[in-house]
Formats: structure tokens, C-alpha cells, sequence
């Protein structure tokens, strides 16, 4: 399979979270390419066309707002550019001390199904860094891989706010 990663990252936590998901592709045998959302650029953002898989990764910032360097890559990737994504996975750290933990990973969820790209599983959230559950990461991206293989699309149900699964 041929994966992208596309993340930010302000405390290292997300990045963490990012090698994690490379690794264990990169186990798998599969080839990984990771970008950083304020360095993606138009051609870039096209490329991710040729990708089977996305993984869609950031921090929340304040109080439960998803950084503005990932915006302006979504606004590039959805609005700008329309590039047609197979499939994405979505994840995110954050701190549970606020009161909307981990809302990024649901605002990019919600963005990317609004603009018809299907999820290949459940969101992840992490509490601050993924260090002492690197096991849990490296399961949420073989179930990834798996769900991108056997055939099977996610959307989110905006008016519900559940992920529904369907088969290709």
C-alpha cells in the first residue's frame, strides 16, 4: 500500500503519534510518505490523489480549535484543490484537562466525510503523548490497513455524530 501522512505538530506529541503510524506501515512493507500541513503546497496537496491511504493528524489548540496551519491544508486539499482522497484515518492528541479534548480529530473528520472522502475506521485520540501506549497506536493503523484492504469506507453521520460502516 501507498500511505501519506499529513500532520501537525506544535509539542512533539502529534509528530510521535505520526512516526508511530509510519512505523508500522513501514512494517508492514508498505511505502510512507509524511508531510508536515504547513509545508503541503499545491503540488503536494495533488499528490495525495495517488495515495490509498491519508492519515490526517493534529494537535487541539486552546480550547478545542483545530490549529490553523491544518485549516489552511484543508482549506488547499477540500475546498481549493478538490483532490480526491481514496481514504482517510484521523488522529490527534490533546489534553483532557480542557474541556473539548481532542476536538480536532472530530473537525477534521467531519471536514473530510462533508467533502465525500470516506474514513477507513474509528478516530484516534491520545492524551498528551502516545509514549506510554505506543502498542494502541501501532493496532489503530494495522486495523487501518486492514479496513483499506478488505474494502470497507466510514462516514461520519454528521447529524449523529457516529462513524457508519459500509462495504465497497
Amino acid at each position: 500500500m501507498n500511505i501519506a501522512i499529513v500532520y501537525s505538530s506544535m509539542s512533539g506529541n502529534t509528530e510521535e503519534v505520526a512516526s508511530l503510524v509510519e512505523t508500522t506501515h513501514r512494517h508492514r512493507g508498505d511505502q510512507v510518505s509524511r508531510f508536515e500541513a504547513d509545508r503541503i503546497g499545491p503540488r503536494e496537496a495533488s499528490a495525495l490523489a495517488s495515495f490509498d491511504l491519508v492519515y490526517f493528524g493534529s494537535y487541539t489548540w486552546a480550547d478545542g480549535v483545530l490549529p490553523d496551519e491544518m485549516k489552511d491544508t484543508f482549506r488547499l486539499i477540500l475546498k481549493e484543490l478538490n483532490v480526491p482522497i481514496r481514504q482517510a484515518a484521523v488522529f490527534g492528541t490533546g489534553d483532557k484537562m480542557f474541556v473539548h479534548f481532542c476536538r480536532a480529530v472530530d473537525e477534521m473528520a467531519y471536514h473530510l466525510s462533508r467533502y465525500g472522502v470516506p474514513l477507513a475506521g474509528e478516530l484516534l485520540k491520545i492524551e498528551q503523548s502516545p509514549r506510554n501506549q505506543p502498542f494502541n497506536v501501532r493496532h489503530w493503523a494495522e486495523r487501518m490497513a486492514h479496513h483499506v484492504e478488505e474494502g470497507v469506507h466510514h462516514y461520519v453521520d454528521s447529524k449523529n455524530q457516529t462513524i457508519v460502516a459500509q462495504t465497497s
